[in-house]
């Protein structure tokens, strides 16, 4: 067949890469470079990203790890070690460390809400900010790992989609980092399109799709179109109206930090439910240290944005990281912003878009995300469930 996939991220490439096995794939981006918010920009020998975290939430285990496997690309993702720790009172825990720092009563309070997670025991329209805040600690920890994993506080994920991410923790561990970073992904997806015949369409900006017997993208014909950019604007500038809900996104700040000595022992995340804005750093040159100059480490810092002040926002996130790195020498390199139609993901996690509007019209990418998929876990899982659907 014949498919057209509008927008280059990662949903597209990934969907690209597996049905170049068997069908003709065009990909059209907008912009001169592919990779969306998952690829690498070079600034002072450090290998930033656009957007990601040069994590993947599952490591080799999980859905964007199953997904590169069935794409047949050669990816190496080193799984951290621990997950992470969390910095309180200036001393790191692992998660099951924490309990011991609760009085009797709390830790009650807390195993029982441990339990009626992991046995679905609450309500699913319960936010996890409710679910938690008899516990103060846990209300941190919980704030610092949703702020970290899916740009919004505790109080704006549900306990459904808390529930589906848990089980697939459960099921496939934690994070890693892949070598090359984000731009080692995405090289590799762009490498196999290629080989394959595939054609990436760079500085093309798509202006309407339409959904007949056919599907035509500007005019030309396909059998299916497979759209990677949002779905708001996939329905604006398509012939069928199929959004039945209010898209609310999420948005983050992420900071980049360059500092010789290095604040991170481990290769996991280092959540800090304590700092009045930073949810999580991490230190991947602690796994591949090709992404900073010799000598140095790469640290990047994630936030949630709580309030529309920007500044007000960053500023609060500058100051955590000077608690954060008292004595240690450091430079800010880079301070990025998600919002304003260009957010952390298109659709917060906890709404559900349907991936197939129709038989030739789908939907991939950080707006139309599997339940439970943290990020690019989460579009993973709904690239495979457009491949299954089509077929490779």
């Amino acid at each position: 067949m014949k498919i057209a996939i509008v927008g280059s991220g990662l949903g597209g490439l990934l969907a690209g890469a597996i049905l170049s096995r068997k069908h003709q794939i065009t990909i059209y981006e907008k912009l001169p470079f592919i990779g969306g918010r998952f690829t690498n920009i070079e600034m002072e020998g450090f290998q930033l990203t656009t957007g990601a975290l040069h994590m993947i939430p599952h490591g080799s285990r999980g859905y964007l790890a199953k997904a590169l496997k069935l794409a047949g690309a050669n990816v190496k993702i080193i799984d951290s070690k621990p997950d992470g720790t969390f910095l309180i009172g200036g001393k790191e825990y692992l998660y099951k460390e924490l309990f011991s720092l609760l009085g009797v009563r709390e830790k009650l309070k807390a195993l029982k809400m441990a339990t009626n997670l992991k046995i679905g025991n609450f309500d699913k329209d319960m936010s996890f900010g409710e679910f938690l805040e008899d516990v103060d600690l846990a209300l941190k920890v919980g704030n610092s790992f949703t702020g970290w994993a899916l740009s919004l506080s505790a109080y704006d994920v549900k306990m459904e989609e808390i529930y589906e991410i848990a089980k697939n923790y459960y099921k496939f561990g934690g994070p890693g980092v892949p070598i090359g970073g984000c731009k080692g992904v995405i090289d590799e997806l762009e490498r196999i399109i290629l080989s394959r015949g595939g054609k990436i369409i760079k500085e093309y900006e798509v202006k309407k799709i339409e959904i007949d017997e056919k599907a035509y993208v500007d005019g030309e014909e396909f059998d299916k179109v497979i759209s990677n950019i949002s779905p708001k604007e996939t329905e604006r500038i398509s012939n069928i109206k199929f959004l039945d809900k209010k898209i609310e996104e999420a948005k983050g700040i992420k900071i980049s930090i360059a500092s010789k000595r290095g604040l991170i022992k481990h290769s996991g995340v280092l959540f800090t439910p304590e700092c009045e804005r930073i949810n999580g750093l991490n230190q991947v040159t602690n796994v591949d240290k090709s992404l900073a100059p010799e000598g140095y480490h790469l640290i990047m810092t994630h936030q949630a944005q709580i309030t529309n002040n920007i500044k007000k926002e960053i500023d609060l996130g500058l100051e955590d990281i000077e608690n954060l790195f008292k004595g240690i020498d450091y430079k800010i390199l880079h301070i990025q912003s998600y919002r304003d139609g260009i957010p952390v993901n298109h659709a917060k996690s906890g709404i559900y878009i349907e991936n197939i509007v129709n038989d030739k019209l789908l939907l991939v990418g950080d707006g139309a995300k599997g339940k439970g998929g943290i990020e690019v876990e989460g579009i993973a899982m709904g690239v495979l469930k457009v491949v299954n659907h089509i077929g490779y």
